[in-house]
């Protein structure tokens, strides 16, 4: 059996097995604990955030076959900017690294690419990481089924900026009509799955205010499709109430 093969086999058993379960339509993954699974083995950090994108593209892979419309993936936050620089420009290098790999793949399954985030400090310093990402939105953007969001230097204190902003500007929408004018029309996540065993948001934002959360005792090289169905099944096992009751 080929790598192809293998991984849409691999797709289709987690489809089946997910097959029946109610499922979040939005999806955010925190990607967490790429360099304590490189440090454990002895390895520079680096090659953690490798394995990390790796493991990435496998989830993507088997995105197509599962009931969820919107896959997240918070790629870099603004607080990582306080990470040594060589670690940030490893980070940029994996994710448009793996931007690339995945192009043809997102093309042929109708998946749209976004990239939500402030993008001037990005511009700056990374400018053939954000070329690359752009060029692959662009690539992407008449497709009209999945999606695929990555978050990059983005969290609460961006959203709450571009809140005042356009609230200054539009006293008469809703808070999110608001907040889906500034993620671009994304839904609020249904589910935040994060590895290596963190149980905390890290400022991520309203966007996942709503969301129920999944920790899995892993950290993301070590990710495996039984790992996603379990988190699934624990939410499809919550009863979900916004504060109402059941």
């Amino acid at each position: 059996m080929n790598l192809k093969s293998k991984i849409s086999s691999k797709a289709e058993e987690l489809a089946l097995k997910t097959s029946g379960l109610n499922l979040p339509k939005a999806l955010l993954v925190i990607p967490d604990g790429n360099g304590r699974w490189a440090q454990s083995l002895g390895l520079p950090v680096a090659e953690g955030h490798k394995q990390g994108g790796i493991t990435f593209s496998e989830i993507l892979k088997h995105f197509i076959k599962v009931d969820i419309d919107v896959l997240g993936v918070w790629g870099f936050s603004e607080d990582n900017w306080k990470r040594d620089v060589k670690e940030i420009a490893k980070i940029m290098e994996v994710i448009e690294q793996t931007a690339k790999e995945n192009l043809d793949f997102m093309v042929d399954n109708n998946i749209k690419f976004m990239v939500l985030g402030r993008r001037d400090r990005i511009s700056e310093e990374f400018p053939s990481f954000l070329e690359t990402i752009e060029k692959t939105e662009e690539k992407t953007k008449n497709n009209n089924g999945k999606i695929l969001a990555l978050f990059v230097d983005y969290g609460e204190r961006y959203q709450l900026e571009e809140f005042a902003k356009k609230r200054a500007t539009d006293p008469e929408s809703s808070t999110y009509e608001l907040l889906s004018k500034i993620n671009r029309g994304l839904p609020l996540f249904d589910m935040v799955l994060r590895t290596s065993g963190e149980k905390r948001m890290s400022g991520f934002g309203p966007l996942a205010s709503l969301a129920e959360f999944v920790s899995v005792d892993k950290n993301l090289p070590d990710l495996t499709d039984e790992d996603i169905i379990n988190s699934l099944k624990e939410f499809s096992s919550r009863v979900r109430r916004f504060g109402g009751r059941s």
